[in-house]
């Protein structure tokens, strides 16, 4: 076979042929770079957002937005990454992707206001959408079948490498710099892995007529996530009554039956929801869709908590995410071979019961607690996500029939993904419902009967008796002293309440997720 001169219509046996056996490598730290870069996006950010908080001057029903904003963009992304491939070939559709990440960055750290800091979320959450399907994706078209468990297992580790190192990173740049700094820091792997990508993907020839898409279904799917998480971040600041954030959560509701409607009706459905028939495959998306929710909102919540609760650095917040990370990369193996070795919903229930078991421990933290306790419990947490993520994949693929595999790995991912977005939506509008609760609380208590508020205010104004202050300023001092002490307490009986709630619905989710059972072989006619 003759290799083509023209580099952007050569396939992969053209750059086989000229790369020779060291091509699939070659492809492998492409994907592997480029992988990196948006893994870094994902799991670092979450140690800034106290930071962003101050630098705005917004609320944490507002910061959020950071990570559903993203999550919701993936999760609906992931859906057309099959498309694009087929139409745009590998080489071009990395380096849109690549490029977009890269420009999604540069507008984060550079954002002037918040709104356009979304907008940098908003587009690296696209490009992480399209990117992480198009990895797996590449190394398969560069392995051969009984290859194949390697690039899984490549794959896999960068998945977790990312979330291990990315917030000790991000930690380390916002404390040293700034936070902004923590935008740029995955730009030198997104420009080589558009470098490489350039050179050693497969390019294709645009087709014609284009492949048939879903693209209402694709819109419907933007405008529910939309609506639910504008409605949901909205709703604690502007009151739950209000018309705005009303219609926004019943159009969303509608727009849920419609988005049912079509997709039964489309003849190229978006999301195929004849696999719904499967008991199997329903009670496994619900899996996914807790799990999701959980896992995210953890790596969400917990630095914000051990940075407002417990005074931790974003260093040390991030180191507090990496050593979870570390048990992730350990017991992952261990979650695929028991996988390997029975029945998926085994590992899946137990899973949750560990998963949950994690979370009634964290619910007991409090600024007293020492970071090596706070290790042990986010440790149990990420043993119970190792068992039960590879497990999830299984039981979805065993639920479907082979020749709509695909549908079934696209479907696992976004109720997976999608879960996270809704997960910290919902778990920070009942962090603030909570908080305002506990705060009104104790407000109620602060009266002139209660003794230990007012030895309190007392020994407050004598310490700033000895500053020279006036006796006005030092009464004003004193009460706004216990304002924050008030704050402090509401927030942390917030956060406790919270992860009680996660732990409560995995719990909650262990039964169903049994009753997966034993998948019956699918139909394969």
């Amino acid at each position: 076979m003759a290799v083509s001169d023209d580099a952007s219509s050569m396939n992969s046996d053209d750059l086989s042929l000229r790369f020779g056996p060291a091509y699939r490598w070659l492809v492998t730290l492409t994907v592997m770079t480029g992988t990196m870069a948006l893994g870094l996006a994902s799991s670092m950010v979450n140690v800034a957002v106290p930071s962003v908080i101050g630098a705005y001057g917004i609320g944490l029903d507002q910061a959020q937005w950071m990570a559903t904003g993203f999550l919701g963009t993936m999760a609906a992304v992931m859906l057309v990454s099959a498309w694009l491939i087929e139409v745009l070939g590998q080489r071009i559709t990395f380096t849109v992707t690549m490029a977009m990440f890269g420009f999604g960055s540069l507008l984060s750290a550079t954002a002037p206001n918040f709104d356009i800091l979304i907008l940098g979320r908003v587009l690296q959450g696209a490009a992480t959408g399209v990117g992480y399907p198009l990895a797996m994706f590449c190394l398969f078209s560069v392995f051969p079948p009984e290859r194949r468990g390697t690039a899984l297992g490549i794959n896999g580790l960068i998945s977790v490498l990312s979330p291990t190192f990315g917030p000790v990173a991000g930690g380390i740049a916002i404390d040293a710099i700034s936070w902004r700094f923590l935008f740029l820091l995955p730009l030198p792997f997104c420009t080589v892995a558009l470098l490489l990508g350039l050179i050693f993907l497969p390019g294709k020839k645009l087709v014609k007529p284009l492949p048939t898409f879903d693209w209402i279904g694709l819109g419907l799917a933007f405008l529910v996530l939309f609506g639910i998480f504008s409605g949901l971040a909205s709703g604690p600041r502007m009151g739950w009554n209000d018309n705005t954030i009303v219609m926004r959560l019943l159009g969303s509701a509608v727009l849920v039956v419609v988005f049912i409607i079509w997709e039964l009706r489309a003849p190229y459905p978006l999301l195929d929801l004849s696999l719904f028939r499967s008991r199997q495959f329903c009670l496994t998306m619900l899996s996914s869709f807790i799990f999701g929710a959980g896992f995210y909102a953890s790596i969400y919540f917990i630095p914000v908590f051990v940075q407002t609760i417990q005074n931790y650095s974003a260093t040390r917040a991030g180191l507090l995410l990496a050593t979870s990370g570390v048990v992730m990369l350990l017991f992952f193996p261990i979650g695929g071979r028991v996988t390997d070795s029975v029945s998926a919903h085994i590992p899946i229930a137990v899973g949750l019961l560990i998963f949950s078991i994690g979370y009634f421990l964290i619910q007991a933290a409090d600024v007293n607690t020492a970071f090596w306790v706070m290790v042990v419990y986010l440790a149990v947490n990420r043993v119970g996500l190792s068992l039960a993520i590879p497990a999830l994949s299984a039981a979805a693929l065993r639920a479907v029939p082979i020749e709509k595999l695909a549908r079934g790995t696209s479907s696992s991912n976004f109720f997976l993904t999608m879960g996270g977005g809704f997960g910290v939506a919902l778990l920070t509008a009942f962090f603030e419902l909570r908080t305002r609760f506990h705060s009104e609380a104790i407000v109620s208590t602060q009266t002139p009967a209660n003794k230990t508020t007012l030895e309190l205010l007392g020994g407050v104004q004598n310490l700033l008796a000895g500053t020279g202050m006036s006796d006005l300023a030092q009464a004003m001092g004193a009460l706004n002293f216990l304002s924050q002490v008030v704050l402090a307490q509401a927030s942390t009986l917030g956060f406790k309440d919270t992860f009680l709630a996660i732990a409560v619905v995995a719990l909650l989710a262990v039964g169903p997720a049994w009753l997966i059972g034993r998948p019956a072989p699918p139909n394969r006619q």
